[in-house]
Formats: C-alpha cells, structure tokens, sequence
C-alpha cells in the first residue's frame, strides 16, 4: 500500500514539473494518452470518433512538419493501432479468411510496388508515397476493428446515418454563404469553381453525393428489415434530408450510384421501393432545370462516346474525365505488372497541376489501382471485392448484407467516374460496413 502511494505521489510530481515547465506540450501527451486508454477499454469509441471526424472535412485539416493531414489521417492509424495492441494483450486470435487476407495481401501488393520503383523516385515522392499508403492501410484496416464490433451494428449504423444528416445540413448552410469558391478564392487552392453545388465540409459535389448514395442505400435496407412506424419514420426523415441533398449537389456520378444502388434493392428485396425511387427521381428532375441540364449532358456525353465522337460532343467536365482516364492508361503503360508504386500517380501525372486535387490520382479508382499496382495490385483488389460480395450475397437478408450489396454496386459505379476508393471518408464507411457484413451470421 504505502509503495503504491508513493509511486502515485511520483507520478503526480512529475506530471505538476512537466506542466509547470512545458504545460502545453505535457497538456497534449496527456489527452493522446487518455483519448489511447479510451480506445482500449471501448473500442467502439474509436470507430465512432474515427466517423464523427469526417463531419470536418477539409475544414479539419492541419500542417504537421510541412505535412497536410485530415483529422482522420491520425485517428485512423492511433485506433488500428491500439486495437493490434489490445488483441496482442489478450491473446486474441486475428481471423484471416478470404476476404480479410485478400485486404491483407493488397497491401503487401502496394508496398512491393512501392519497393519496386523506389529507385526511380525523389526521397520526397518516396516519403510521400509511404504516407499514402500508410493512410490506406489504417483506414482499410477497419475492416478487421468494425468486424469485432459486429454486436453494436445498429449503433454503428446510427452513427453513420447521422453523420450523413450532419454532413447534408453542414452543405445547405454552406451553400448559402460559399455558392461560388471562385469569389472565394478557392480556386487559387487547386479547387473547382463549384458555382451552386452542395459541397458540404469536403468541398466536392461528386465526393459528398457518393457518400450521401452510399448511406441512402443502408437506410433503405434498414428501413426494409424493421416493421416498427416510430423507426420507419425516423428513417424515412433521414432518408429524405439526405436525398434532398444529393439532388443538391447537381453530382451526376452520384445520381448514377444512387440509381444503380436503387435498381439493386429493387430487384433484391422490395419492388414497390424501386417505383417510389424512380418517381421521386422524376420529381426531382422535373422540378430543376439545372438538374434538366445535366442529365442532357451525361446522355449526349454517353452517345458521343459509344460513336466514338467524343473529342467534339463532350462537355467540358465529361472530356476532363476521359483525359484522366487516358492519362492513367498512360502510366499504367509504364509498368503494367506491377505498376509505378502505389501513391506515385502524383509523380507520373502530366494531367493536372501539381497544386490541384486531380494530381494525386485517376478519376477512376480502379484505374488509378492498375496505373500504381499493375495487373497483380488490380487483380488482388478485385479478389477482395469478389470475396466481400459473395459473403454478402449469402447474408442478404441481414440489414448491412443488404445495404452493401446495394450501395456497393452505386459505390462501384462512381468509382468510375470518381476517385472514391481512395478517398479517406468514403474509404471508411465502405470498410466498416464490409467489416460488420462479415461478421454476419457469426455471432
């Protein structure tokens, strides 16, 4: 008793010196190292805080030794982290089956490609490019941290839902101060003019109208497996905030996800689900003319592209897409095995400037896999995706099964069109719920 006193009385002293001395420093250990403890003893804390912190988007983001990083980019990694550390202290068994060891050798794929290629790149592109691939790693990773959480699977889904009403309302109010970021000066920055489309926090139509398909998707499934009013309505209100927000975002790619997701459903689980989607996407059409407008765009894009008249019928936005497509094709070329190394795109591009957002990858996500991984990282990759869809096929009737199935196939569509795989919020919600669907059936 009287040693523990005294180690106590030691601990408190140097903690009363060191805040004394450096108090800012010390402050912020100590809240890392309550906010680790934290994660350790609930991990669901840090899943949710992992989601939350998607709410800040780019308004989170800091500079750490010259390094830009989202708020996620250091959760991510300090929760992958303590949930390792938590199952080496427990002794606890870390499950590799088909899907789980897929993901796994994905990254073991994207860091031979980085190895690969380091000779041919700066120290800088290498630092980089680690990073990169760091940050894929800690946010696929929970993958396996949501598959041990397969119990709270209604809270997790709760979070995610609410994040996306948070994420819609953070848009509307965003819109009404920031309807142009060229007067705003954003432009300057690397970013698109985006005159009168909802951003949200993220800052990208096409980005936030994914996430918002995405989540639409798992609230019609949810809202398909229960049969109580009180919870019916309450996702019926979700649902709607969410889908008025969409409309918003003018996102074609996101209206294509959310009408592949909806077709899904439809022919899946509730046919009555698909007429009311097409009449309410009628609704919505037909009430905007700026809508009007860029659907007429995608079809004359989509004919001019099947007749191979692209270079003179496509519209602007459509033509700076299938550019990025070509320009991946391009450095694909370089090293088609293989590829250039995961995270180099940025290094190999010719397409964009280096201070734009289009730099760091393909508008394409499996393209932009191909062009840094080659034919073996693309291969692995959809190895993961084939396993996780057969496991949901065979638990379709559960609410995330379903939901993934669903969104999924939206999610897969706008990865085409958009780099959404790889980017870190949509990465997230994609990986968590790949990870409760797994559990499914388990327990």
């Amino acid at each position: 008793m009287l040693e523990n006193k005294v180690l106590l009385s030691g601990i408190i002293l140097i903690l009363a010196t060191a805040l004394t001395l450096s108090p800012l420093p010390t402050l912020t250990i100590l809240i890392g190292v309550l906010v680790l403890a934290l994660f350790y003893y609930f991990p669901l804390s840090g899943l949710i805080t992992a989601i939350l912190s998607t709410v800040l988007g780019e308004f989170g983001r800091v500079s750490i030794s010259g390094i830009s990083l989202l708020p996620l980019d250091l959760i991510a990694p300090a929760v992958l982290g303590v949930w390792l550390v938590r199952k080496l202290i427990r002794k606890e068994k870390i499950t590799l089956d088909k899907v789980g060891g897929a993901l796994i050798a994905f990254w073991a794929v994207a860091l031979l490609s980085l190895l690969l290629n380091s000779s041919e790149l700066t120290s800088i592109e290498i630092k980089t490019a680690t990073l990169h691939l760091v940050r894929f790693v800690a946010i696929s990773g929970f993958f396996f941290v949501a598959r041990d959480l397969i119990k709270q699977q209604a809270k997790i889904l709760g979070v995610l839902l609410l994040t996306g009403v948070i994420l819609a309302g953070s848009g509307f109010y965003l819109l009404t101060i920031l309807p142009d970021f060229a007067e705003a000066g954003l432009t300057e920055a690397g970013w698109d003019p985006h005159i009168g489309r909802l951003t949200s926090t993220w800052l990208d139509p096409n980005f936030i109208a994914g996430g918002f398909a995405f989540l639409l998707s798992l609230a019609g499934s949810w809202y398909l497996k229960i049969q109580k009013w009180q919870p019916r309505l309450m996702l019926s209100i979700i649902a709607a905030v969410l889908l008025v927000a969409l409309l918003a975002t003018l996102s074609r790619s996101g209206l294509l996800a959310l009408a592949v997701a909806g077709l899904v459903l439809g022919l899946i689980r509730s046919r009555i689900l698909l007429i009311s989607l097409i009449v309410v996407a009628l609704i919505g059409v037909g009430v905007s003319d700026r809508l009007q407008s860029r659907l007429d765009e995608l079809m004359v894009s989509a004919t001019s592209l099947v007749s191979g008249t692209s270079q003179t019928v496509l519209d602007p936005t459509a033509q700076l897409r299938v550019d990025s497509w070509r320009e991946a094709l391009r450095i694909w070329g370089k090293n088609p095995i293989f590829g250039t190394g995961y995270g180099t795109y940025a290094a190999y591009q010719t397409f964009s400037d280096e201070e734009s957002h289009a730099a760091t990858g393909s508008d394409s996500s499996l393209l932009n896999i191909g062009a840094t991984t080659g034919v073996v990282g693309l291969g692995v990759f959809l190895l993961f995706l084939i396993n996780l869809a057969h496991v949901a096929w065979s638990t379709r009737r559960d609410i995330v099964s379903l939901g993934l199935l669903t969104g999924g196939s939206g999610f897969l569509i706008h990865a085409v069109f958009v780099n959404s795989l790889f980017f870190p919020p949509l990465l997230l919600y994609l990986m968590i719920v790949s990870g409760l669907v797994k559990n499914t059936g388990k327990t």
